[in-house]
């Protein structure tokens, strides 16, 4: 018989301490208003903001903004890092069987993703969300003008994003 205690439970218990400190972290950054359910989409930085108008396509000038996207299967909250946790638009999810991508040869690819709506103060709005990317399209009632905001991926957040952007009220 072997007298040598085996690795096994040892490696085991690392595992579960290395998975629990990562738990642990990612509750740290989970915002406090944020019901149980929701699952952690992805963190994404603002890299466009255009107006179309009459078919002209405008830029428009933009602030460095971070995003925090979460869902629970009925519903997108999209926080804005800059403006604190409180600050989040919810999206009713109409489609969430993926998002139509276009190629640069024009065809288009469906990838996994989810689109939603929300009509709160009297706009149109919808979200597009995939691993990559996230899109917002603003539509003014009764205006002949589209806000695209497009925002791409990032692996994590600035340790302290309020350190370095001034809080934005919520629109």
């Amino acid at each position: 018989m072997n007298s040598k205690p085996s690795i096994l439970p040892r490696l085991i218990l690392t595992l579960c301490l290395v998975m629990l400190s990562s738990a642990l972290r990612a509750d740290e950054q989970r915002p406090k208003n944020l019901p149980d359910g929701y699952r952690f989409i992805g963190n994404y930085k603002l890299n466009s903001k255009m107006m179309v108008e009459r078919g002209d396509t405008m830029p428009v000038t933009i602030s460095p903004l971070l995003y925090s996207v979460y869902s629970d299967g009925i519903a997108v909250r999209v926080y804005c890092i800059a403006a604190g946790d409180e600050s989040y638009s919810t999206y009713d999810i109409y489609r969430s069987d993926g998002v139509g991508v276009a190629r640069k040869s024009g065809e288009i690819d469906i990838v996994a993703g989810v689109q939603g709506f929300s009509t709160k103060g009297d706009m149109v709005r919808q979200i597009s969300v995939t691993r990559k990317s996230l899109t917002l399209v603003k539509m003014p009632p009764r205006s002949h003008r589209v806000l695209i905001t497009r925002a791409i991926a990032i692996k994590a957040l600035p340790a302290t994003p309020s350190a370095k952007q001034p809080a934005i009220p919520r629109r």
